[in-house]
């Protein structure tokens, strides 16, 4: 009784309106009213019959068309209603922001009572089309309207009731609106709220949509990106799974992306579960992964950089690179390369350019090397000449003096170790100096020092090429060409048992012996004067020369310590020099001098002829022996440190300048028969 007493209440004000052009307020609502004026206004007939169609089926096709977006997304919601709906008498409704009809669902009843006011799709519940209608109202008011009998503007619309709630995009643009229309008698309070929340699910729905796009869009730049990186990239959320991977990565692992995406990072690397913890570790601290795949077996480093949001970890992205390659990149920044070629050795005597001239043709091939000669010959510098003239010059070229490293320690150094191998080990491990070597060559400097127990390994590791660090059971296959120095006769200290003999004809397979200083008197010169031309530019006295009496004392001096030596002694001179040209007693305090000895009857082998300088050379160095002999009552061992030689060195030189019956003499304190028979057991073994 109440409904029909509104009706017949907002009908007779519909009806004083459309005869006198005034309506009583306080029964009809406002914005009924404004939309009533709008349509008098306007000049819409409140009685026009049957409103056509307004759009054909072309022009119908691409407003859909242009709507797609909305009618694909409000699909499901329209078939969950038109369900809902069965059997009500009401019919589902769907337009475009214009009031243009999309689509119209009910029952076959209610259809044809729309289908008799041309209320099917192409047809417009414009305003200015239609008059008032819930449709349009939703539209201008831009919220849910209900309206129900006379309220609608034409008389023809009196018998529905409609509910519409517009519907809008994430970013608020309206979009349309979605409408339950019945029959007038059959309104009911829940219809506005049926198509409201019908209205708000498409809303967010198409919010999903255009998420999912953005997200689509992001992941298709992402790919791309991706794919025109030069280097392996896996990407993974922040549980750990993956979810973008490039080619590289695919091609380096051995996979397709369907296979791995979706899937735990540690599922691609069995053998680290460490990588479960990722997020746990420093941003790009490295960390060591192998992976068996087809093809066997492989050696990666892995990068993790960690994205972040509001700063919580929402992933990471994870640079992938071969072991090889990230090696690569540590030695580029490590400055492990060899600046000297076969050009930067300075001299003209015969035994080294003999040397050189060895030292070229070994370069070529892939073969291992030993370097003898005494300290400050230069071993370094033709070890350095030997890679940059070898078919490995591009590679590394890693140094290492055995001498210089504790013992201890030795070992991790050349092979490397992993975390946790000892206590102290560097957290993540350490590469060893064979594996930065990998691809190029290692030179092992006073390889003498190395102790025997490592000497052993190093021997398994040339035989296999292959190493295996401290704490770990994999072998790493290295491919490394070893160049060795000793300053000691490797020879006879493998006879004696100092050296390993399997080692020693691995490493020697050519074997330089680098002439000292003293055997190379026409070289001091042309040497003296390339040092100086380095001396001058470094303390600032570019034009420095040396007086005829100095290049004299300098060929005199026997030089124990060689072309190092010399360069000290110039750089002395060079300082304390006045001027440009630097005198004998401006180095004469750092070269030491012999004692004066009675001159020995020289050797028979004395008489050769040899050219002047090398006479006077050979002198010296009887006298000095001689006279470090006698001093230290016939110890070698300090005859050799006094020297700057080797024990065997002595030894050679004893021998070779006839000095065994002086040392006889000399050792006049001690048991002569004793000694003397210990000097020719060591000449036995020598010869």
């Amino acid at each position: 009784m109440g409904l029909q007493t509104s009706l017949a209440t907002v009908n007779a004000a519909w009806q004083h309106f459309v005869d006198t052009g005034y309506v009583d307020e306080s029964v009809v609502r406002p914005e009924v009213v404004q939309s009533w004026w709008r349509c008098r206004n306007m000049g819409i007939d409140s009685r026009a019959p049957k409103l056509p169609v307004m759009l054909d089926s072309r022009r119908l096709a691409n407003v859909r068309e242009e709507n797609r977006s909305l009618i694909e997304t409000a699909q499901w919601f329209m078939d969950f209603l038109k369900v809902a709906v069965q059997g009500t008498g009401f019919i589902l409704v769907l337009t475009e922001r214009n009031g243009v009809v999309l689509d119209v669902f009910g029952d076959s009843d209610i259809l044809t009572m729309a289908r008799s006011n041309n209320y099917v799709p192409g047809c417009s519940r414009a305003e200015e089309v239609a008059g008032t209608n819930a449709i349009s109202l939703s539209l201008i008011e831009k919220r849910p309207m209900q309206l129900t009998g006379a309220e609608h503007w034409n008389v023809r619309h009196h018998q529905w009731t409609c509910a519409a709630a517009p519907v809008f995009s994430p970013d608020g643009e309206l979009l349309g609106a979605v409408t339950l229309s019945g029959e007038t008698t059959r309104a009911h309070r829940h219809t506005l709220g049926m198509v409201i929340s019908a209205a708000e699910a498409i809303r967010q729905r198409l919010q999903e949509r255009e998420i999912s796009k953005e997200k689509r869009s992001i992941d298709i730049q992402l790919s791309s990106l991706l794919g025109s990186i030069s280097e392996a990239v896996i990407i993974v959320d922040a549980a750990g799974r993956v979810t973008n991977i490039n080619t590289v990565a695919c091609e380096s692992l051995r996979v397709v992306p369907r296979d791995v995406q979706g899937k735990p990072i540690a599922e691609l690397f069995p053998a680290h579960p460490e990588l479960g913890n990722l997020f746990e570790r420093k941003d790009s601290a490295t960390l060591e992964v192998s992976v068996e795949r087809p093809g066997g077996h492989g050696l990666f480093v892995i990068t993790p950089y960690k994205m972040l949001a509001d700063g919580a970890v929402t992933g990471a992205v994870l640079a992938l690179r071969e072991r090889r390659e990230f090696l690569k990149e540590v030695r580029g920044f490590s400055g492990l390369n060899a600046v000297f070629v076969f050009d930067d050795i300075v001299g003209e005597s015969s035994a080294l350019l003999r040397q050189i001239e060895l030292a070229r043709t070994a370069a070529q091939q892939n073969t291992r090397v030993l370097i003898l000669g005494e300290t400050g010959t230069g071993k370094e510098l033709f070890a350095q000449s030997i890679h940059n003239g070898s078919p490995r010059r591009n590679g590394p070229f890693v140094a290492l003096n055995c001498a210089a490293i504790p013992r201890d320690l030795m070992e991790s150094e050349i092979f490397g170790y992993c975390s946790g191998a000892f206590t102290g080990a560097r957290k993540g491990g350490q590469v060893g100096k064979l594996e930065l070597a990998d691809g190029g060559t290692i030179f092992l400097d006073e390889i003498n020092q190395m102790p025997l127990e490592l000497q052993s390994k190093l021997l398994r590791a040339l035989q296999e090429g292959t190493i295996t660090r401290l704490g770990d059971t994999k072998p790493i296959s290295i491919d490394v060409r070893v160049i060795a120095a000793a300053n000691e006769d490797l020879y006879n200290k493998s006879r004696t048992g100092e050296f390993r003999q399997d080692l020693y004809y691995r490493l020697s397979v050519v074997e330089l012996t680098l002439p000292a200083l003293r055997e190379r008197g026409d070289d001091i010169p042309l040497l003296s004067q390339h040092l100086l031309r380095k001396l001058g530019q470094k303390i600032g006295k570019p034009a420095l020369s040396l007086a005829h009496d100095t290049i004299e004392q300098l060929r005199q001096y026997p030089w124990p310590g060689n072309v190092r030596e010399l360069e000290n002694v110039l750089e002395m001179g060079a300082i304390m020099a006045e001027g440009s040209v630097i005198e004998p007693r401006h180095i004469a305090y750092r070269m030491r001098k012999p004692e004066p000895q009675a001159e020995a009857p020289r050797p028979a082998a004395a008489t050769s002829p040899l050219p002047v300088d090398l006479r006077s050379m050979r002198d010296i160095e009887i006298e000095l022996i001689r006279s470090a002999i006698e001093e230290f009552n016939g110890n070698v061992d300090l005859v050799g440190r006094k020297l700057g030689l080797s024990r065997a060195t002595v030894y050679r030189r004893m021998q070779q300048y006839g000095i065994v019956k002086q040392v006889v003499v000399a050792n006049t304190g001690r048991d002569a028969s004793t000694s003397s028979q210990a000097h020719q057991e060591i000449f036995a073994r020598k010869a």
